[in-house]
C-alpha cells in the first residue's frame, strides 16, 4: 500500500501555556511516528480566538503537522489524538487525494458568445438597389 500526504490541524486550549506546547506537538509528533508516519512540516500558528467558546475555553494555540503515512494507520492516530486530553479539538484531512472535476455551468461563456454572434449574423441588413427601394416606396402609396 502505498503513503499518502496527510494534514492535521490540532488545538491547544488556553489553560496550557506557551511552554507546554512544544511537549505537546512532540507527543503528537510521536504518534505519527510510532505508526509509521514521518513528518514533512511542522508548524505553529499561535494562539487564536476560537471562532465559539469550546468548554468555556475562547483561546488556544493552533498547530500544524504535515506528514506521510499509510491509509490504514489513520484511524488509529485519530483515535488516540481523540483521547488525548492536552488536544482540544483537531482534524486531519488527506492532500494529494483525487481533485474534484468542476463542472462547467449549463451556460458557458463559450455557449453566451455562439449565441451573441448568432443574433449579430441575424441583425446584418439586406442591400438593396435604389430602384428597388424606389419601387416599394411606390408600392406603399
Amino acid at each position: 500500500m502505498s503513503n499518502l500526504m496527510y494534514e492535521i490541524l490540532y488545538i491547544i486550549p488556553t489553560p496550557y501555556t506557551e511552554q507546554d506546547v512544544p511537549v505537546i506537538s512532540k507527543k503528537i509528533r510521536s504518534l505519527i511516528e510510532k505508526a509509521g508516519g514521518k513528518i514533512l512540516k511542522e508548524e505553529e500558528l499561535g494562539n487564536k480566538k476560537l471562532a465559539y467558546p469550546i468548554k468555556h475555553i475562547y483561546r488556544g494555540f493552533y498547530n500544524l503537522f504535515r506528514f506521510e503515512i499509510e491509509t490504514k494507520e489513520i484511524k488509529g492516530i485519530n483515535e488516540a489524538i481523540r483521547l488525548t486530553p492536552e488536544i482540544l479539538r483537531h482534524m486531519i484531512v488527506t492532500l494529494n487525494s483525487k481533485p474534484m472535476k468542476i463542472r462547467k455551468p449549463r451556460h458557458s461563456v463559450e455557449k453566451k458568445e455562439e449565441e451573441i454572434k448568432e443574433v449579430k449574423e441575424e441583425k446584418t441588413t439586406v442591400k438593396t438597389s435604389l430602384k428597388d427601394l424606389e419601387q416599394k416606396i411606390d408600392d406603399l402609396f
